[in-house]
């Protein structure tokens, strides 16, 4: 089986540098493009399944990649972004005023980001949360050739970091995906593997 894991289009929140987690914030004109351009780039593939989180960013996002298609997108939310907490909305610079350390680590020290002061969920607490999706998609899944789903940055960067069977603590390494860019995962015999990560080659007229 083949999964097409791609992260949303732009959205305003994006521009304006405001964390969103499990806020929403609508797709810019640049996110349409961009989201439009990938389904462009696949429409003669095909898929059996596309599915998105709940967030709209994702869902819209999944609709314009699947074009014409007579087909639903479904929702699973076991790959819904990183909850933010009580900072959803925050400009980064504010964010920092109040908490330069739990930024600093948000962005460069994952494994020690802490968010408990204003209720947010940590990567520690997303891995555990996608290992557990993942085992649960691939299951329901299982008896398709090729499926896509629509996520999140800090979703997706820790999930696939996990995917690719690196160690917990070079996660702080790992890229984040670009807004939407899609990464091929082969999964077979109970293994993953990583034949194509965070392709953005459908941009490049807007580059």
């Amino acid at each position: 089986m083949e999964i097409y894991f791609v992260r949303h289009g732009q959205t305003i929140w994006n521009v304006e540098k405001r964390f969103q987690g499990l806020s929403d914030s609508p797709l810019t004109e640049l996110g349409i493009t961009q989201a439009k351009l990938l389904g462009k780039k696949l429409k003669d593939i095909k898929f059996d399944k596309f599915y998105s989180t709940s967030l709209k960013r994702a869902n819209d996002t999944a609709n314009y990649i699947k074009g014409d298609r007579d087909q639903e997108v479904e929702i699973f939310d076991d790959f819904i972004e990183i909850s933010m907490g009580d900072m959803e909305g925050m400009g980064h610079e504010k964010f920092k005023e109040l908490y330069p350390v739990q930024l600093k680590n948000f962005f460069f020290n994952q494994i020690e980001y802490d968010p408990r002061e204003y209720n947010g969920e940590s990567f520690l607490e997303v891995r555990e949360r996608v290992i557990k999706g993942l085992n649960k998609f691939v299951e329901l899944n299982k008896n398709y050739e090729r499926v896509l789903v629509v996520s999140h940055g800090a979703t997706l960067k820790t999930l696939l970091h996990y995917i690719s069977g690196k160690d917990i603590s070079t996660l702080s390494d790992e890229e984040i995906p670009k807004n939407t860019s899609y990464t091929i995962v082969e999964y077979k015999d109970g293994k993953f593997e990583i034949t194509d990560f965070s392709n953005t080659s459908h941009l490049d007229e807007i580059k």
